[in-house]
C-alpha cells in the first residue's frame, strides 16, 4: 500500500462500526479501485478531487482494524464475500438474463 502524506491537524474523528466481513470485502474493493492506480478506476464515479484521498483515509483505517494475514487472503476474501451476500443479498440480483 502507497503512504499517504497527511498535512495539518485532522478533524474530529468519527466511529463506525461495521462487522470484519463487511470490512474486508470494502477493503479489497478500496484496494482494487482506489490503491492501485491511484483511484483511475473510478475516474468517471469522481464528483471532487478529495473523494480519493477519502477513500485512501478509509483504505487506511481498514487496513489498521483488520490485519489480515498474507496467509489464505483470497480465500477470506471469498468467505466474506459469501457472508456479506447471504445476510444483505445480492445487489445484481434483480437483472434478468445477465
Amino acid at each position: 500500500m502507497v503512504e499517504r502524506k497527511t498535512v495539518g491537524t485532522p478533524p474530529e474523528d468519527v466511529n463506525l462500526h461495521i462487522d470484519r466481513d463487511v470490512a474486508l470485502v470494502l477493503f479489497e474493493f478500496l484496494s482494487r479501485t482506489v490503491d492501485d492506480g491511484d483511484g483511475e478506476a473510478l475516474i468517471d464515479f469522481i464528483e471532487d478531487e478529495a473523494e480519493v484521498p477519502a477513500l485512501w483515509a478509509l483504505l487506511a483505517g481498514l487496513e489498521s482494524v483488520l490485519g489480515e494475514p498474507a496467509e489464505h487472503y483470497e480465500r477470506r476474501v471469498e468467505k466474506a464475500r459469501e457472508a456479506v451476500t447471504k445476510r444483505f443479498g445480492d445487489a445484481f440480483s434483480d437483472r434478468d438474463g445477465e
